[in-house]
């Protein structure tokens, strides 16, 4: 095994003396919340979260020095003591398993984790899934969608596949009759932002909609608010604006009859394309 093998016994006692922060408690997250994510980029890796102790703070550190030596490390952490008991090894081993993927989003939480992502190997990646699977926490259950693609293959197809993987499943969701972004899009906006950075060939197109509900000019207004809210969040992120194009569609382009709320909430989206032009 690589060198992560005899980082956990040298973290079991540095966790075992190491004293946390001190610091205000902070209330509990509800269950599901995610609490670490880790996103893995062609030339960085990105950790936003918290970890149990300063000691947890400095595996995760040696963690990204032994196996993501190659690329730059983000981290926004924040010690908080009350996390369940294995919270460091859970977390360690999820980052150490990811180097078995080319790029990838990880979001742990206190009864889940998932990850999305591409390989190069899928055998590889079973491998480092695995390993996940047999140091789940009681009642953690583990979703993941990492599919392969080798490095032979082109980049266009690449772009593509890491594009439609970061959407699978899904939102980019607005405030009933509001333009506003709320928070909850910001993971999924930075991953696509990332993938459109990194496939430079790439034209972005945006497209919003809305149910039928009301007038249809306020309808179109409305959707073109929305696609420009995406493409303004984009563009402030470091996309060139040329590379972006903003379409309102109104209510004329609906994906189900509108027979119930849920099918108007349905109709209610964004469409986020990545194209070659």
């Amino acid at each position: 095994m690589r060198a992560g093998h005899s980082l956990v016994g040298f973290l079991c006692v540095l966790l075992a003396f190491s004293p946390a922060r001190t610091q205000e408690p902070d209330a509990t997250p509800p269950a599901g919340t995610p609490q670490l994510t880790i996103t893995v980029h062609t030339s960085r890796v990105e950790l936003r979260g918290v970890v149990s102790s300063v000691a947890h703070e400095l595996i995760i550190q040696q963690t990204m020095t032994n196996f993501f030596a190659e690329k730059e490390a983000l981290y926004e952490l924040e010690v908080r003591p009350a996390l369940a008991p294995g919270w460091a090894l859970v977390t360690e081993i999820t980052l150490r398993s990811l180097a078995a993927t080319r790029s990838a989003t990880a979001q742990i939480s206190d009864s889940e984790i998932v990850i999305r992502g591409i390989a190069a190997s899928t055998a590889d990646w079973n491998e480092a899934a695995a390993r996940i699977e047999r140091n789940l926490l009681p009642g953690m259950t583990f979703q993941h969608e990492v599919v392969e693609i080798p490095m032979s293959g082109s980049m266009n197809r690449q772009c593509l596949e890491l594009f439609r993987t970061a959407k699978r499943g899904r939102k980019i969701e607005f405030p009933r009759a509001s333009a506003t972004l709320g928070t909850s899009a910001s993971p999924l906006l930075d991953e696509l932002l990332q993938i459109a950075v990194d496939c430079p060939a790439t034209h972005i197109e945006i497209i919003g909609h809305t149910d039928s509900t009301g007038d249809e000019t306020v309808n179109q207004a409305l959707s073109q608010a929305r696609a420009n809210a995406v493409s303004g969040y984009l563009v402030a992120g470091g996309l060139a604006a040329e590379r972006i194009t903003a379409t309102g569609k109104g209510s004329s382009e609906p994906l189900v009859g509108e027979d119930s709320s849920q099918a108007r909430q349905l109709n209610r989206r964004i469409d986020i394309e990545l194209r070659f032009p």
